[in-house]
């Protein structure tokens, strides 16, 4: 007789621990849909127009360092043919005269 009571009270302890894990399950299934639903009701419209404003600026500033860089190269250029002529010593007795 005791011997069944310990296995129903074995039993009845398994099923409280199912039933318990399964209301956790439910809870945690709840709580991650509230979270989906908040998330969902956002307007994104603004943020949306705000990058495409940022992408815009992003390229302008793309060109105007891409000018940048050639405008350094034909300089880079120039400082080279400076250096060329000054190194020429007929260029100079021909400036010097």
């Amino acid at each position: 007789m005791v011997k069944k009571l310990q296995d129903n009270l074995a039993a009845i302890a398994a099923l409280i621990g199912v039933v318990g894990a399964i209301g956790a399950g439910f809870i945690t299934y709840g709580k991650m849909q509230e979270q989906i639903n908040a998330v969902a009701g956002l307007d994104l419209n603004p943020l949306i127009k705000e990058i495409g404003q940022q992408n815009i600026k992003i390229e302008k500033q793309n060109r105007k360092i891409a000018i940048l860089e050639k405008s350094m190269q034909v300089l880079e250029l120039q400082i080279k043919e400076f250096k060329a002529q000054n190194s020429n010593p007929l260029l100079k007795w021909i400036i010097s005269t």
